[in-house]
């Protein structure tokens, strides 16, 4: 996970994270957010085109005791590779 946040920041340096919607239910917790960013860094081999990213991901987490004790994460990279390749 930290490998892909460091290709990410390289990749879209200026990006963007925006929270859409929090549910939580019990010790579970889903975040949807939304990251905007201009592609301006190399992104797993792929030379920077300048495009703009406008991807929906998702974060779940198990908290307890008020502490994040497992997290996951989902992020549409079929969007993503879409909006980078795109002219």
């Amino acid at each position: 996970m930290k490998q892909f946040a460091g290709k990410i920041l390289e990749a879209f340096p200026d990006k963007l994270y925006t929270v859409e919607e929090i549910i939580a239910q019990g010790e579970k917790v889903i975040v949807r957010m939304v990251v905007k960013g201009t592609h301006r860094g190399l992104f797993f081999g792929n030379p920077p085109t300048g495009n703009s990213i406008n991807v929906t991901l998702y974060r779940q987490y198990r908290v307890v005791d008020g502490k994040i004790a497992e997290h996951r994460g989902w992020i549409d990279m079929i969007t993503m590779w879409h909006q980078i390749k795109a002219n």
